[in-house]
């Protein structure tokens, strides 16, 4: 990794959590870009951890609603966005086991 890619990756996260913070006033077309952006790499976790394709595409919608409800009324999500939905996907694959 170089450091543009260092500063590029950085940016994107900072992107992500702007989104977020726009989708904690209600914004749903911010939280849908934070969707469309995040839920691949959400999702290859959510594979790694199961392994099971199925298994992995149903709990994806459940992470979402929860991120969705418990990003309402914050100023700032609880951490790098991308780091806080991989933390409650894994927490859904572990008690999905």
């Amino acid at each position: 990794m170089t450091l543009a890619d260092a500063a590029s990756l950085s940016t994107r996260e900072d992107d992500l959590d702007a989104l977020l913070v726009r989708a904690a006033s209600g914004d749903c077309d911010a939280f849908v870009t934070f969707y469309d952006a995040t839920a691949p790499r959400v999702y290859a976790v959510l594979l790694s951890l199961t392994g099971v394709a199925h298994r992995a595409e149903a709990l994806l919608e459940g992470i979402y609603v929860e991120a969705w409800e418990r990003m309402r009324g914050r100023a700032a999500p609880p951490c790098p966005g991308m780091q806080w939905v991989s933390a409650i996907a894994h927490r859904h694959a572990i008690a999905g086991r």
